[in-house]
């Protein structure tokens, strides 16, 4: 399906400077869309019924539940695997990490998708909308009636798949020659799986237990692989591929509407869902529009800490991915909260709480969910030690929130299997605070042997097709 030479596409010697210009837009884009897609994957994920004892399901049905969303995550860790692909090419073209995006619902006009990206609970809207961002370009290109790749004016770019837009970015990675093209500096180059197993210890099959691990982007070679792992993994290399996120999209429909069909014979509703607000917020954002307010007390403040948790990862996972200067075991230190604590046991587990609270005071029918709004402060701090002192006074606040949810649920009416969740989840942030705190202390210490700036140990990079993602 993919071009993978390295030769240049366009005859003559390229502009540099407008190449670059034009492929750092492309991928900021590239990067807004992944970002964007990890959050509605996760959103409907959240809203899943899939923990008994569940009205209204049997355990067959709990079973077929669970497994949509254990395959929702899937997708989710896999654009998050994309993203951290594409930040990679963006610091090796030099660019510098982007994680901006605008607040939900996102109008179309922001990508030329034709598809307007919003948080909302699983149903088969969510499974067209998700389906149709990643559609194969050959599917659009019979639906259109023109060959894939060609433009007769702005339909066209309201009509552009998710594969149109990386074959572009493919074009201009290869309209440049290597040297010329690839200038960012080597300790940019993210490879966390050399990060967790530096040594090459243990096989790729241990490493697939982290979700998320980018390999560096520096080559047309490596950057021909990346852009096929992504058009692969989520168009397909064809339009059948079984285990692309299209093809399990179509799988997930097709069960979904037997479910359906079931229920209906039988005289029956099926509600696998939550029935979550669209688009959930505390405050209305001036860019966004149709969102749905969160005022019942509890939901509120759980919401605000969940907004305060997701915008301190975005903040890490940009020094993360812009880190100058950190040794290896800063860079390890900083991830081990960020892809792991922060992730699994802060942003899933209340976010799937926040899809049981109600969304308004005294009103069951209808749920919150989590806002993944976005604050204007979260910037790359450039400075080390900067980073490091306000990673340490946000986690130390993220605590002292996480306790105080814990005690307003506790002085109301919460039910009991709320007020556990919440003093678990304030328990485990303290102690990540206090665990990065001791962590930081020690990498950081004079005594501390090992203080010299991360350099990627050479990996081998996935075969091409292949994947780490569990």
């Amino acid at each position: 399906m993919s071009l993978t030479s390295a030769e240049p596409l366009c005859p003559g010697p390229p502009d540099v400077a407008a190449v670059r210009a034009r492929l750092v837009e492309y991928l900021c884009e590239a990067a807004e869309v992944e970002h964007s897609l990890c959050l509605q994957y996760l959103y409907a994920a959240f809203s899943l019924r899939a923990n008994p004892p569940e009205t209204g399901l049997d355990d067959v049905q709990i079973e077929t539940i669970r497994e949509w969303k254990g395959q929702l995550l899937r997708l989710s860790r896999e654009e998050m695997l994309h993203l951290g692909l594409v930040l990679n090419l963006l610091a090796g073209v030099g660019g510098a990490p982007y994680l901006q995006r605008p607040a939900f619902p996102q109008p179309e006009r922001y990508y030329p998708l034709g598809v307007v990206s919003a948080l909302t609970p699983f149903n088969r809207d969510a499974l067209e909308r998700f389906i149709a961002y990643e559609m194969p370009t050959v599917l659009l290109s019979r639906i259109s009636g023109r060959p894939a790749g060609t433009a007769s004016g702005q339909d066209d770019e309201q009509q552009m798949t998710v594969g149109m837009l990386y074959e572009r970015i493919r074009e201009l990675v290869l309209s440049v020659p290597e040297k010329e093209l690839f200038i960012g500096p080597p300790h940019r180059q993210i490879d966390t799986a050399a990060v967790i197993d530096p040594d090459h210890v243990f096989d790729d099959d241990v490493l697939v237990g982290y979700g998320v691990e980018p390999f560096p982007v520096n080559t047309h070679a490596s950057a021909m692989r990346a852009i096929d792992l992504i058009i692969e993994q989520g168009e397909g290399a064809e339009e059948d591929s079984e285990d692309s996120h299209y093809g399990r999209l179509l799988r997930i429909r097709e069960q979904y509407d037997r479910e359906i069909a079931a229920a209906t014979a039988a005289g029956r509703e099926f509600d696998p869902a939550r029935p979550m607000l669209d688009n959930p917020a505390v405050r209305r954002a001036p860019d966004a529009q149709d969102v749905g307010l969160i005022t019942d007390p509890l939901a509120r403040e759980a919401a605000e800490l969940f907004n305060a948790g997701y915008g301190l990862m975005v903040l890490m996972l940009l020094r993360f991915f812009g880190q100058s200067g950190e040794s290896r075991d800063e860079l390890r230190v900083l991830q081990s909260v960020v892809f792991f604590p922060l992730m699994t046991m802060f942003v899933r587990p209340l976010g799937e709480l926040l899809g049981e609270l109600p969304a308004s005071a005294g009103d069951p029918a209808v749920t919150a969910g989590p806002p993944f709004e976005f604050g204007r402060g979260i910037q790359l701090i450039p400075e080390r030690d900067v980073a490091q002192r306000v990673f340490q006074e946000r986690l130390r606040d993220l605590a002292a929130r996480a306790h105080r949810v814990s005690a307003l649920a506790g002085g109301g009416d919460a039910p009991d299997r709320v007020l556990r969740r919440l003093r678990f989840l304030a328990e485990n942030v303290q102690r990540m605070s206090d665990q990065y705190a001791l962590d930081t202390e020690a990498v950081t210490s004079p005594t501390w042997a090992a203080h010299a700036p991360y350099t990627p140990v050479p990996h081998p990079v996935p075969a091409e097709g292949a994947t780490r993602v569990a």
